[in-house]
């Protein structure tokens, strides 16, 4: 609740305003009632036409201004409910980037849709109805009792009755009703993430032919969450013809008990009929702060998940800012005793892993899938938080920098280039917003993508879908490249970077990495499974086996003087070629394949 008495606390001004429509409205609402009793009183039974146009006239203005002041609180509560939505969803996705990927792995790609969806949407939703239809219902209900209780006490009590039993009714559903809302939210997740996962993955689903298990699949999910909703709407399905039975209820016994206090001359006519008005607006205000009390436990169910979400602290949390740049005899990165578990694993994923790379030099560090390579890049990043030890950047612990700060010193290539919906342009520019087109056209020469953004019509205003998914895997891999390189780091991690290209693409951006490299004074750490691919660029190699690493020597010590059995069996896993037998090189002539 905190998050919704914060954003009244900032819109307090707003509030009060939608708050002063709604009073105004109800105001005019009550007054109704009382003006049809002096149209029948002092006009249809004396037969006063002047009196009946009057207060006809009078009905008419209040009408009409009721009705403006319904449109303005209308307008208004809209716009808070929109505000809400905005501000949720905004801290939403910042605190998604403020998690660690093991905090964001446990929520869950599904469930973080559903919560920025969905539950926002429920939420706005209960905010509008609760201001239109259930802040009015205790004014309304209190004056109506009151004006009633002035014309005669008999009918105020008949009132509260039958609202007694209108409030213990709703007291059961809203107590059967809570239950099934939070599960029903929790439904809502598993079809999201089941859905997610068929249409993300239907080239493997129709690649393996298990079209129909995922259609079972798919079909359960959809079944639990429509049991529960079934159940639901079965309770209000009992609920509400309960409702309006007590309401005709309610008006039978008024005009009953009216007629024969009529006739006893207790009341008059006219006044039977303003408070049969004030038991159908006192009932029908409370039907409908019923019909929306009904949906508080599904919107208190939301606003739980959201707000547990919201609570949760990073595991990785942001540093003092530095200004310490790597010099000469400062190392660039290092590594010192670094030791990492992910949470809830037996065994530690890195152990005991010590190295030093210095302005300038280009690092390898390769191994077998799963022995722990991508997780180094990951410590270095901070995507997680190392157990022991101590990770530097220029000679800072990396803990003690912004994340920010940290992510703008080291441009990152990523074994899978995600590229976002938009355009070339704006991908490349995401780490640095303020880059020229010919900043981003040198990028994407030493990326050697170039050429093919070149043949678009649009060039680098050419769209991009979602995930890239209208370019090849080798243009998109690219274009990851050139993202990197157009941030303009001192330090660049490419974990499997070239990996989906082909030999001759490899060789060609290899090549003009070590340029660059060159020029700009860079330091490279490339993490790879191939030794062919960094054998003649790296000055230091480290080998990684089962989360240690077990050699770190210069590169030409590497491939002539292994020292662990596991580095011999990589490098005797390198093809070698016969030189008796070498060919005379050819020239391949046309373009480079997209």
């Amino acid at each position: 609740m905190k998050y919704l008495r914060s954003f009244y606390k900032r819109h307090r001004g707003m509030a009060a305003l939608a708050l002063l429509l709604l009073l105004g409205q109800v105001v005019g609402t009550l007054l109704i009632p009382a003006l049809i009793a002096n149209v029948v009183d002092l006009g249809i039974l004396p037969g006063n036409m002047d009196a009946i146009l009057r207060t006809g006239g009078q009905m008419l203005a209040v009408a009409l201004l009721s009705a403006a002041v319904a449109a303005a609180g209308s307008w208004v509560t809209a716009d808070l409910g929109a505000r809400f939505g905005f501000e949720m969803r905004s801290l939403l996705l910042r605190k998604s980037q403020e998690l660690s990927l093991h905090q964001f792995d446990e929520v869950g790609v599904s469930s973080m849709i559903t919560r920025t969806t969905s539950d926002i949407t429920n939420l706005q939703q209960t905010m509008g109805m609760v201001l239109q239809m259930v802040v009015p219902a205790p004014l309304i209900v209190g004056a109506s009792i009151v004006m009633t209780a002035m014309v005669t006490p008999v009918m105020a009590i008949i009132q509260v009755g039958f609202m007694a039993a209108l409030a213990a009714l709703a007291a059961v559903v809203l107590r059967k009703s809570n239950a099934l809302s939070r599960s029903i939210q929790v439904r809502l997740d598993r079809i999201n993430r089941v859905v997610r996962e068929a249409v993300t993955g239907v080239r493997v689903i129709r690649a393996f032919g298990n079209e129909a298990y995922e259609e079972a699949r798919s079909g359960d999910a959809y079944r639990s969450y429509a049991d529960n909703m079934i159940r639901l709407n079965r309770l209000f399905a009992v609920a509400i013809p309960v409702v309006w039975m007590l309401m005709g209820a309610l008006m039978a016994v008024v005009l009953w008990a009216g007629g024969v206090l009529t006739l006893g001359g207790g009341m008059e006519v006219g006044q039977i009929t303003a408070v049969t008005e004030y038991s159908i607006l006192t009932m029908g205000y409370l039907l409908m702060a019923v019909s929306v009390l009904t949906t508080l436990p599904k919107a208190r169910a939301c606003l739980a998940r959201l707000t547990a979400l919201l609570d949760t602290r990073p595991d990785v949390e942001d540093g003092a800012a530095s200004d310490t740049v790597a010099g000469p005899d400062r190392p660039a990165v290092e590594f010192d005793h670094v030791s990492f578990s992910y949470l809830g694993a037996e065994e530690p994923v890195l152990r005991d892993i010590s190295f030093t790379l210095y302005p300038g030099q280009t690092a390898a560090v390769i191994g077998s899938t799963g022995s722990g390579k991508s997780t180094l890049a990951d410590l270095l990043l901070r995507l997680h938080d190392v157990g022991e030890g101590a990770i530097r950047v220029g000679g800072v612990d990396v803990r003690a920098l912004t994340q920010q700060e940290l992510r703008e010193r080291i441009g990152c290539v990523p074994q899978k280039a995600f590229l976002f919906s938009g355009t070339i342009a704006e991908n490349l520019r995401m780490g640095r917003p303020n880059a020229t087109d010919e900043a981003l056209w040198r990028a994407l020469g030493i990326a050697q993508a170039a050429d093919f953004v070149e043949r678009l019509p649009l060039g680098l205003d050419a769209p991009v879908a979602q995930g890239g998914t209208n370019f090849s895997g080798g243009q998109r891999q690219r274009i990851g490249i050139a993202r990197s390189l157009a941030l303009r780091p001192k330090f660049v991690v490419c974990d499997e970077a070239v990996s989906a290209l082909d030999v001759s693409i490899q060789a060609q951006i290899i090549n003009l990495l070590q340029e660059l490299k060159e020029k700009q004074h860079l330091t490279y750490m490339f993490i790879t499974h191939d030794l062919s691919v960094v054998k003649y660029i790296s000055d230091r190699i480290g080998v990684m086996y089962l989360g240690s690493m077990v050699e770190l020597a210069p590169s030409d010590d590497i491939f002539q003087h292994p020292l662990h059995p596991y580095t011999e069996a990589l490098l005797n896993a390198i093809p070698t070629t016969d030189e008796d037998a070498a060919k005379k090189p050819e020239v391949l002539e046309g373009d480079i394949p997209s």
